[in-house]
């Protein structure tokens, strides 16, 4: 069973190693210990007491129109809608998972969180109430080198940034942002942590594979030395286009026993890759975390998963990526050689 399949690093293995030491610090026992369940209660079907992570989607809009991108879809914010969580709401979740141990959470889904007005707020309210390891995706639009001092000061823990191919390419998916002011951005940003000397929050920097695939070192060459980690992700089927899909034969997915994911909404998904809420397994307005964690829906779903039956009674796991085969390809960076793993019969190309 592969845990995290789909993301490849582009770093080295000592800096990878220095990136998991650098977000653990402060609180590296527990840290270790929450990633010895990540990756162990999956393979052997243990459910925690309490999730070991939570997805807490505080914004599920976008100000951004990426081409590769479902939150653009008239499907999307028909049915997934486009909104940001009461901060109520947030509250009730952190204060549960703050008191029963639940070890990190990730303010970021399907939307761009840094534009919920309220999001500093939040981050400073899971940081002071007992979650260990906050964390968040964004496309770094709406931060500036004072915003980040902020997070600095609140404790953010981790911070990915979308940023998708150089020059042009990167303007083209990304716009309005500009690649020169964008990459000038994540410099002060290293520059602030060094001058302050602080290792958080640790900056990742992640793009999709065919955004920089006829130049991935360059890519490489630009990240390295200004942010913790660079990573690559193959290009999903996030529009929902492919029909001729390869499955891996017997696949148990693993995210049923890593984590919960709870929509800005309230709603509870089925994973953090049910994009258009199509399984939902509980509310968070009206049920406890404990509840739908061990919920009937959220059972059933285990055990079809268990009987390797996802793909074929779950329409969410039909249109997934993580049971898709893929097949390895091999590319050259700062003399390693990186494994990629494509899906089969998956167009590389942003917009396909």
């Amino acid at each position: 069973m592969k845990i995290n399949k789909g993301q490849f690093r582009l770093s080295s293995r000592s800096k990878n190693f220095k990136f998991e030491l650098h977000r653990g610090h402060g609180h590296l026992l527990d840290y270790i210990s929450n990633r010895i369940k990540w990756h162990l209660y999956p393979r052997i079907h243990k459910v925690s007491r309490y999730p070991p992570h939570v997805d807490v989607e505080i914004s599920s809009a976008c100000n951004l129109n990426c081409p590769m991108c479902y939150t653009t879809t008239d499907e999307f914010k028909k049915i997934a809608g486009l909104g940001y969580m009461k901060f109520d709401l947030f509250k009730k979740i952190i204060d549960e998972c703050g008191r029963n141990g639940v070890f990190s959470i990730r303010i970021s889904f399907r939307g761009e969180p840094l534009l919920h007005p309220q999001a500093f707020e939040m981050i400073e309210y899971a940081k002071t109430h007992g979650i260990k390891e906050v964390s968040t995706l964004t496309h770094g639009g709406t931060l500036n080198e004072e915003k980040f001092e902020e997070l600095i000061d609140l404790g953010l823990d981790w911070l990915t940034i979308s940023f998708d191919g150089i020059g042009e390419t990167y303007n083209k998916i990304r716009a309005p942002l500009t690649f020169e002011d964008a990459v000038n951005k994540i410099k002060n940003y290293q520059d602030i942590k060094k001058k302050r000397k602080v290792v958080k929050p640790v900056i990742k920097v992640q793009t999709v594979w065919p955004a920089i695939s006829e130049n991935p070192e360059e890519y490489y060459n630009i990240f390295n030395p200004i942010v913790d980690q660079v990573a690559s992700n193959p290009l999903i089927d996030y529009l929902i286009r492919d029909t001729d899909i390869t499955y891996e034969e017997n696949f148990t997915c693993p995210q049923l026993w890593e984590r919960l994911v709870i929509g800005s909404d309230g709603r509870a998904l089925l994973c953090s890759n049910d994009e258009f809420s199509e399984h939902i397994i509980g509310d968070a307005n009206t049920e406890s975390i404990f509840e739908i964690w061990h919920g009937k829906k959220m059972t059933e779903a285990r055990d079809l998963q268990m009987r390797h039956m996802g793909v074929a009674k779950i329409n969410a796991c039909k249109k997934c990526y993580l049971p898709r085969k893929t097949e390895t390809d091999h590319k050259k960076i700062d003399n390693r050689l990186i494994s990629i793993d494509n899906y089969i019969d998956r167009m590389q190309e942003v917009g396909k």
